[in-house]
């Protein structure tokens, strides 16, 4: 998520429910997450995922809703230490702040920060550890995360990280789901950088997480991104001439042999030969730290 300039402007001390909106914390394409707390219940504080009324795209009428629809079911079913807790769903109802009124805004866990910004995790196999815990859950119940980065990654006061931000994420049917396209080319795999679409969406396996996730462990863990370029599309050409076999992946040398093994394994080119997410839950467990 960004910082910058916010997608959806709340004024503090704005009020819905019984939350009053304190500082923002964070833009995206479509949100921006506001500090909020409360003087009574619990908890006292949380996190206002605010949706925008509607998107830049005005003949897609029906992507704000199902974007949010997305993440309220995902997180409505699923329970786990490694997802943020979804507390409520609510309406802004505020004829004073027309871009606002019918605005849906998300009652969330409230967390540190997020990896990104977060300080370097002092023990990054732990921190690697716990992600795989969420994508084993997420993939176990049927759901691919589809936009696992950084910024996607939320650091507790605790120290520990949950999985965050999934109106991207889409449910298995059979061996396949369907996605929006809105993802970060950064740690998309070589097959989903120009996807087949239709309107259900683009169809994606949950070998697009374990990719991202090899993606992530190389940064945490030797602070590069895996594949050459100082740009994003630099990237991007080279993950194609890997897919390609016209190019090697070179993995930095300061990475322990075990995890060499594992993130080449998570960045294999055929998504068929990357560990599901169990396995690799397994293999990280057992990796020396």
């Amino acid at each position: 998520m960004r910082t910058g300039p916010h997608t959806v402007t709340v004024p503090r001390g704005h009020r819905i429910g019984d939350w009053n909106v304190d500082r923002p914390l964070a833009s995206g394409a479509f949100t921006t997450v506001y500090a909020a707390h409360r003087t009574h219940g619990a908890p006292r504080t949380a996190a206002l995922k605010f949706w925008p009324t509607a998107t830049p795209t005005p003949r897609r009428p029906h992507l704000l809703h199902s974007l949010i629809r997305r993440e309220v079911e995902l997180l409505h079913h699923l329970r786990s230490p490694r997802l943020i807790r979804l507390y409520d769903t609510l309406t802004a109802h505020d004829p004073r702040h027309p871009h606002l009124h019918g605005a849906t805004a998300l009652i969330l866990e409230r967390a540190r920060s997020c990896l990104h910004t977060a300080p370097p995790p002092a023990d990054p196999a732990a921190t690697l550890t716990q992600i795989c815990e969420g994508l084993a859950h997420l993939h176990e119940a049927g759901w691919i995360h589809g936009d696992l980065k950084p910024a996607n990654i939320l650091v507790m006061a605790d120290g520990t990280v949950r999985l965050a931000d999934f109106n991207t994420a889409a449910r298995l049917e059979g061996t396949h789901a369907y996605a929006p396209p809105f993802t970060n080319r950064d740690h998309t795999p070589p097959e989903q950088l120009w996807p087949e679409m239709d309107e259900r969406g683009t169809p994606v396996q949950p070998s697009v997480d374990i990719w991202a996730f090899g993606v992530l462990a190389h940064t945490l863990l030797a602070g590069t991104h895996p594949l050459p370029g100082t740009t994003t599309a630099a990237r991007c050409d080279a993950a194609i001439r890997y897919a390609r076999a016209t190019q090697r992946l070179k993995l930095s040398t300061a990475l322990p042999p075990t995890w060499q093994k594992i993130i080449r394994d998570c960045l294999a080119r055929t998504p068929t030969d990357r560990p599901d997410a169990r396995t690799l839950l397994h293999r990280i467990r057992h990796a020396p730290h």
